[in-house]
C-alpha cells in the first residue's frame, strides 16, 4: 500500500498559517521531526530575555551556537544588558547567533546605568538586518553608543531615552559641530528621542552630526527644560524634507506643584522664539502634529502652527493633550491663570479657529493625567480655548 504525502511546500504553507498559534506549533514539533525546522521559524521569531533566569535558561539550553534557533529571531528584547558581557565572552559569542534580528530592544535597569556602556559592545554589528533599535533608559555620554548605531547600515527606526548630566560648553550651545562617525544609517522611519539632564544637547548634537543626515518620517520628541527646545527644533528642521508626523511633549516635572502652591501668581515659562522654536515651513509633507504642552507655555505651539502654509497640502490633523492634575482646587487653578498665560492660550485659540475656517480641520483636544482621560475635559478645554468651544469646532480626544 502506497502512502501519499503532501508536497513539502504545502506542509510549509500550513505551518506558516499557524505562525501566531504557539501551542499548535509545539504540537507540530511533536508530530513530525521533519516539521521542526519550519516551526522553529515561528516559535523563535520573537525572543525576550527579561531576566537573569531567562538568560541562563537560553544559554544552557542552546550551548551549541550552530544548532541554536537564534537565527530565526526577528525581534529581540534584552532586559538585563548588564549581564550580556559575562554571558557573551569573546568574539563569536552567543549574541552573534541572532544574526537576522530586525528589531532590537535593550531596556536597562536604573540600578545598572554604569554597566550599560560595557554591555552595549556585544551588539556591535551583531545583525546586518537590523532596522529598528530601541535603547533606554541609559546614562550618557556613552562613547560606544553612536558607534553601535552606525554599525547597522539598514537602521530605519531609532528610540533613545535616558539621562545626560554632562554640560555643554558655552561654544557648544548654539549648534552642532562637525564630529562623529564617517557613515550613518538610512534613518527613514521614526525617531523617539527623550534625553533628560543638563547635557541632553550632547546626544542631540551627535545625531545632527551624522554625515548621511536624518530622513525620519515620524518624530516623537520630549524634553523637560527650555534649554533643550533648540535641539529638538533643530531635529525637526533637519527632517523637514521627509517629515510626515510630529509628536512633541514638553514635560516640566514640577509644573503641578508650582501650580497648586502659586496659582494666584503664575507667570509663563519663557519659551519663545528667542530660545528657539519649531519651524515647519519646509515640512510640506507633514500630515499630523501632536502637541503635549504644560499649562504655563503654549506660545511655542502657536509659533510652530504659524509656519504651516498652503503648501502643506497633506496637512490633516492637529491634536493637543492638555495636562490635567487632580486636586481639590482644579477650578480655582484654571481661573487663576496669569494674564500672560491666558493671552498665550487665547492666541492659540484664535489660530486654531483660523485653521478650522481655512482648512476644514477640526482640532482634537483632550485632558490627560498620567495617561488617563480627565472627567471634566469639556470644562478645562472651554476655559483654555473658549472660542473653539463656543463654536463647537473642537473634537474631544
Amino acid at each position: 500500500m502506497t502512502t501519499r504525502r503532501l508536497p513539502p511546500e504545502i506542509l510549509d504553507h500550513i505551518i506558516d498559517l499557524l505562525h501566531d498559534e504557539p501551542e499548535a506549533l509545539k504540537q507540530c514539533c511533536l508530530a513530525s521531526k521533519s516539521w521542526v525546522p519550519r516551526t522553529r521559524r515561528h516559535l523563535f521569531a520573537n525572543i525576550e530575555l527579561r531576566s537573569a533566569d531567562d538568560l541562563a535558561s537560553w544559554t544552557k539550553t542552546f550551548q551549541d551556537i550552530a544548532d541554536s534557533p537564534a537565527c530565526h529571531a526577528r525581534t529581540l528584547f534584552v532586559g538585563c544588558p548588564w549581564l550580556i558581557v559575562g554571558a557573551d565572552a569573546g568574539e563569536g559569542g552567543w549574541i552573534r547567533a541572532f544574526s537576522r534580528v530586525a528589531k532590537l530592544d535593550v531596556a536597562n535597569d536604573a540600578r545598572y546605568f554604569s554597566a550599560l556602556e560595557i554591555s552595549l559592545t556585544p551588539f556591535y554589528k551583531f545583525s546586518p538586518s537590523l532596522k529598528s533599535l530601541c535603547i533606554g533608559p541609559i546614562r550618557l555620554p556613552n562613547p560606544w553608543l553612536f558607534d553601535l548605531i552606525c554599525s547597522f547600515p539598514l537602521l530605519e527606526d531609532l528610540s533613545l531615552t535616558g539621562r545626560d548630566k554632562s554640560l555643554l560648553s558655552d561654544d557648544d550651545t548654539h549648534g552642532p559641530r562637525s564630529l562623529g562617525p564617517s557613515t550613518s544609517p538610512a534613518f527613514t522611519g521614526s525617531l523617539n528621542f527623550y534625553i533628560r539632564g543638563k547635557g541632553a544637547g550632547n546626544t542631540a548634537r551627535q545625531l545632527l552630526e551624522l554625515p548621511n543626515g536624518l530622513h525620519f518620517r515620524k518624530l516623537v520628541l520630549s524634553w523637560d527644560h527650555k534649554r533643550d527646545l533648540w535641539w529638538n527644533a533643530e531635529l525637526v528642521t533637519r527632517c523637514s524634507h521627509t517629515l510626515e508626523s510630529l509628536d512633541i511633549t514638553y514635560t516640566f516635572r514640577r509644573t503641578f506643584i508650582y501650580v497648586c502652591v502659586c496659582a494666584s501668581n503664575l507667570t509663563p515659562f519663557p519659551v519663545g522664539p528667542e530660545q528657539g522654536s519649531f519651524n515647519l515651513s519646509n515640512a510640506t509633507k507633514l500630515r499630523h502634529v501632536v502637541f503635549r504642552p504644560i499649562w504655563q507655555t503654549v506660545e511655542w505651539i502657536t509659533v510652530a502652527l504659524q509656519t504651516i502654509t498652503p503648501q502643506h497640502r497633506d496637512f490633516r490633523q492637529i491634536s493637543i493633550y492638555v495636562p490635567y492634575h487632580s486636586t481639590p482646587h482644579d477650578a480655582e487653578i484654571v481661573q487663576s491663570l496669569g494674564e500672560s498665560i491666558r493671552r498665550q492660550w487665547l492666541d492659540l485659540d484664535r489660530l486654531l479657529v483660523q485653521f478650522c475656517e481655512s482648512r476644514s480641520i477640526r482640532p482634537r483636544v483632550g485632558c490627560v493625567r498620567q495617561g488617563e482621560k480627565c472627567e471634566n475635559t469639556e470644562y478645562f478645554v472651554g476655559c483654555l480655548l473658549p472660542e473653539m468651544t463656543k463654536r463647537g469646532i473642537v473634537d474631544p480626544l
